[in-house]
Order: C-alpha cells, then structure tokens, then sequence
C-alpha cells in the first residue's frame, strides 16, 4: 500500500460529501402530517466526513514523518481500517434518499432500507408505539416483534408522534432500562 491508496480514499469520502450536501440543498421541510418522509439527518454524513478526514490526515503525517510506515502495515491494520472506512461510508450514505426511509403517504407507511428492502404497512395497522430515549418502536396488529424503528434524531419524528396521536394509536413510554 502506498499514497495511491489514500488519494482513492480521499476522492470516494469528496465525492460522498458532495452527495450529501446536493441533498441538503432539495431536502425540504413539512409540516403536513399525511406526507412526509422520515430520514436520517445530515448531521450524520458531517460526522463521518470528519472522522474519514481525521484519519487520512493521520495517515498522511505518518507516512511523512516514517516512509517506511506502509512497509510495516501488516493485515490487522488493513482489517482495523477497513473497518472503521466502512462505518464511516455507511455514515456518509445514511441520509441519501431510500438508503433508510420511512415514507407515510396517507394510510400507507413504507420502510425502505439499502434502495430495495421496503416493507409496507397501514397506519390503521399499527397497535402501539413504545417511546423510548432513542425514538420509537412500532408494532403491528398481529405481529409480536417490532415492524419498525424510528429514531428520535430523524426529519419528521415528531410529525410521526403527532400523527400517531392524531390517529389515537397508543402510546407507551418505556423511559427508562429494565432492572
């Protein structure tokens, strides 16, 4: 591995970043409670931009001050790294329409994750909703799991609450850990 690499890096997180702020600027607010869209906030992308920038710069100033830095890399550090970019990558992709959404149009709720898992759903549906610090799990009628997460730092969360109010579906806060 050499500089090559890093340069690769630095391109693919430039290109992400421009992505995200392309989003930021057609991302619109609503306060309408029968469509709306929930997604993951930009603050996300910001984050793992940083992170992604940090680490290349560490990378960079151990490259100059030891040149022979990629002779002694060895797998674990390619594992580590490899790791921590792909985090990173997920962080930056996170606000990009349809990788994590949750769609209410009406009567109808679609989760889509990745662009092409989407599960569909009836508000009428829905049995409860349990609050917790982190955002809200809902569950279906017939159903024992959760069908669905949503988190508290999204667009539209509390255009989701408001409308789960407003269609009398109950509420339960589970504020606090299980002892």
């Amino acid at each position: 591995m050499d500089i090559k690499y890093i340069v690769g890096v630095i391109i693919a997180y430039f290109v992400l970043f421009v992505l995200d702020l392309m989003r930021k600027r057609s991302h619109k607010q609503t306060r309408s409670l029968k469509r709306f869209t929930i997604r993951t906030i930009l603050d996300i992308a910001y984050l793992g931009t940083f992170c992604a920038a940090v680490v290349v710069v560490l990378l960079i100033i151990c490259t100059i001050n030891n040149p022979e830095f990629w002779e002694d890399w060895n797998i674990w550090g390619t594992v580590v790294f490899g790791a921590f970019f792909f985090v990173v990558f997920i962080m930056m992709l996170a606000p990009i329409k349809g990788f994590w959404d949750i769609i209410v149009d009406h009567d109808d709720i679609t989760v889509v994750h990745f662009w092409i898992f989407k599960w569909h759903w009836k508000i009428s549906s829905i049995s409860h909703c349990e609050l917790k610090l982190g955002g809200a799990n809902v569950y279906v009628k017939g159903r024992r799991r959760k069908a669905f997460f949503v988190d508290g730092m999204t667009d539209h969360y509390s255009n989701f609450i408001k409308r789960m109010e407003k269609e009398q579906v109950p509420l339960e806060y589970k504020l606090r850990n299980k002892q």
